[in-house]
């Protein structure tokens, strides 16, 4: 019965605790954000929520002012937040994404980025960049490589870890790749 009884218990924390999916770009935030949906989770796309809100400013790119972005997100309700910056979001889990350097490349050129934001977003994976800040701006970070799996097996890596409660990350070196 203490087996069914944890087995609840960590399920129910699952389902309650707040996170954020953030990860370079192209290493499928917006899919695995897409099946906590699926399950009910109530998500927050962050990309189109500061555009929406006018949350920074239109140059060759939209700079988001994190400060303001953080202000206004306290006023708003979800459960899952989504999106390159999440992990400046206060939240209880923060999951990173991460993908080997190689195959970013290839997912990053299959959507038409520049050759310059294709090297700019795969250095950035290479240095441990979006990690790095989630590690000191967050309590709890686990570390999911999607490399070789479909959105699927990483939702369900990504439960598996939230159950087990703890910090999970510094598994990976791709700096061959530099």
């Amino acid at each position: 019965m203490k087996g069914l009884y944890n087995l609840l218990l960590v399920h129910n924390l699952f389902l309650t605790v707040k996170i954020a999916v953030t990860g370079t770009p192209g290493t499928g935030k917006t899919t695995v954000s897409n099946l906590f949906e699926e399950q009910g989770r109530k998500v927050l796309h962050l990309t189109e929520y500061v555009k929406e809100k006018g949350l920074g400013e239109q140059s060759d790119e939209f700079e988001v002012d994190v400060p303001q972005m953080k202000k206004a997100l306290d006023d708003e309700d979800f459960e899952v937040v989504e999106g390159h910056l999440s992990h400046h979001v206060s939240v209880d889990v923060c999951i990173v994404l991460r993908t080997r350097p190689d195959v970013l490349r290839e997912r990053l050129d299959d959507r038409e980025y520049s050759k310059e934001k294709i090297e700019e977003n795969v250095e950035s994976e290479v240095l441990d960049v979006i990690l790095s800040e989630a590690v000191g701006l967050q309590e709890i970070v686990i570390e999911v490589d999607t490399t070789e799996k479909d959105a699927e097996e990483v939702f369900e890596e990504i439960k598996e870890k939230i159950d087990v409660g703890e910090s999970d990350y510094g598994n990976f070196d791709w700096t061959e790749y530099l």
